[in-house]
């Protein structure tokens, strides 16, 4: 059975209650919609693997551990468990990219104490995905 699985630094990033991988397309010089007819121009360079990490009420260990692992501008060799099948890899497997995180991870105490708020973090792949033909 998929389990919710990420891996920073061979340290699994705890507290992940989901991950939603998907891609992000990226523009190059000259990009925006064009005044007059509202078209949109520009040169486009690829589509970017992005994950979507969404977390629960987690510890304040738990959370600094998630901000030293992920709060990084460039995270090399990120491991993440597939959700369905790719390629020659199988839906549970672990297949590895490198991101970047472009954002602080922000999240609020509990009033209890010793516990977080539920939160999210967005990561976006440095390489282009191949295309297809």
């Amino acid at each position: 059975m998929y389990k919710q699985k990420l891996i920073v630094n061979n340290i699994q990033v705890p507290g992940i209650t989901e991950i939603v991988p998907g891609p992000e397309p990226l523009w190059g010089d000259g990009t925006g919609r064009n005044a007059m007819n509202g078209h949109y121009s520009g040169t486009f360079v690829g589509y970017f693997t992005t994950l979507e990490i969404k977390f629960g009420k987690v510890t304040d260990d738990e959370f600094n551990l998630i901000k030293q692992l992920l709060e990084h501008p460039f995270i090399q060799n990120v491991q993440f468990a597939l959700e369905k099948d790719m390629g020659d890899y199988k839906q549970g497997d672990l297949f590895t990219e490198d991101f970047y995180n472009g954002q602080a991870i922000k999240s609020n105490p509990l009033a209890c104490g010793g516990y977080w708020e539920e939160f999210s973090v967005v990561l976006t792949a440095i390489d282009r995905r191949s295309q297809l033909s």
